[in-house]
């Protein structure tokens, strides 16, 4: 047991430390971007990761935790990897041909280099289940830092040297691109002679599964897009600028949330599986207590510390912003929440109601993200998302504890049926 609580720990450690310190050096060209060229560069660059990140959802197709809660080995690690090359060319192909029909041709240049590096990322990250399935977090570990020693020093260096956003973005991704293939194709492929199955009919199966959570992630990621390009569209790309720095540094809350969780979630499958809903309550119940007590400590960080951050990360006239600071850390509290839920949905097989749940919730934002911004200017980007965001938390977990109750309900009506039948 002391070995297998040791392995949990290096494995959280590995995980967790990795992915912040790539989401860091993510972060961290959302500030250097202001330094080295303009809030008009930052309004840019907030638009291609926002954007990316939205066909990213297709990229992913929220495979992740299907794949890592597939304790029964319901599909093989060929058909996991195949099915992400068929959705990252999809994804790329999609963005794209979006990006020119509604954007700048520069502003289709940067989201389209940014989506290389979500495609790279897609890649990655099925390579990181099949990694998690053979216990080497420290393989995924080294990967984060990798691909964040290459995001960070690439963009520092080349916009420094030729002041394109667009350049520099391209640059950036082709090297992730190529610690991707360098890196964690060639260690994965250590522990599991890869032969990625594209097209068959297990992957489109597969595919179909996973389908109602890749929409749900979509419109999540669309809830976090749709009230920055109201803004962009009501007040400009300088105004969005300003709105996005002062977002950059929150960012860390929800990935620390969500990477955190991440190794817990095939125990939370397994669990289930066995039949021990008492158990999975108590788990679940647990992680509703550490959800108080992470909103309480970063509230409390961000109070104490949050203007001291600003002014060190953007100098003495962002403060004239700090209205903006506090309003976005809870949004960022509300995604890290709604992240963990739905990994939790996802184990518990309730894909469709994670879909349809989502769906009510983003027409609700449609009705009212217009009327937000007009009232509250910059501040209604993040009330429009507390809103929205505050229905779809108590939706999620109104479905765990009703699915659980029933679970434990057809549990004992099983055995009620079989001490009958004695």
């Amino acid at each position: 047991m002391d070995n297998i609580g040791e392995n949990i720990k290096k494995n959280i450690i590995w995980n967790t430390f990795g992915s912040i310190f790539y989401c860091a050096c993510q972060w961290l060209i959302t500030i250097v971007v202001v330094h080295l060229s303009s809030y008009e560069a930052a309004g840019y660059l907030s638009i291609a990761m926002t954007t990316s990140s939205s066909f990213s959802a297709i990229s992913l197709f929220s495979m992740r935790n299907y794949q890592i809660s597939d304790v029964r080995g319901e599909y093989t690690d060929n058909e996991y990897v195949g099915s992400r090359i068929f959705t990252c060319i999809a994804a790329f192909v999609s963005c794209v041909l979006v990006c020119l029909i509604t954007n700048s041709v520069y502003q289709t240049l940067c989201v389209a280099s940014f989506m290389l590096i979500r495609v790279a990322e897609g890649f990655v990250d099925v390579l990181h289940g099949v990694n998690q399935k053979y216990d080497r977090y420290d393989f995924i570990g080294k990967s984060f830092i990798l691909r964040g020693v290459a995001t960070i020093t690439s963009f520092c260096v080349v916009l420094k040297f030729t002041g394109e956003l667009h350049i520099t973005l391209f640059i950036m991704a082709l090297l992730n691109l190529a610690v991707s293939f360098g890196f964690d194709w060639r260690k994965t492929c250590s522990l599991n002679r890869l032969k990625p199955v594209i097209i068959s009919r297990r992957v489109l199966e597969l595919l179909k599964k996973c389908l109602p959570i890749v929409v749900y992630a979509f419109f999540l990621s669309l809830e976090n897009l749709v009230p920055k390009m109201v803004l962009q569209n009501v007040a400009g790309t300088d105004e969005l600028g300003i709105y996005s720095s002062i977002a950059s540094p929150t960012l860390v809350v929800q990935v620390f949330a969500s990477v955190a969780f991440n190794p817990l979630l095939p125990g939370f499958a397994d669990v289930y599986a066995a039949g021990e809903y008492d158990k999975f309550a108590k788990m679940l119940h647990k992680v509703y207590a550490a959800f108080i007590i992470l909103a309480a400590v970063v509230t409390l960080g961000a109070v104490l510390l949050g203007k001291f951050g600003l002014k060190i990360l953007f100098g003495e006239g962002i403060l004239d912003y700090y209205y903006l600071f506090m309003p976005i850390v809870w949004c960022t509290i509300c995604t890290a929440v709604i992240w963990v839920l739905a990994a939790i949905v996802t184990a518990l097989r309730k894909n469709m109601l994670l879909l349809v749940g989502m769906a009510v919730n983003f027409v609700i934002c449609l009705g009212i993200v217009y009327p937000c911004i007009n009232a509250f200017e910059k501040n209604g980007v993040s009330i429009t998302q507390l809103i929205v965001f505050a229905i779809y938390i108590i939706f999620l977990i109104v479905v765990c504890e009703v699915t659980i109750i029933n679970a434990g309900k057809g549990e004992t009506d099983e055995k009620i049926s079989d001490y009958s039948g004695i």
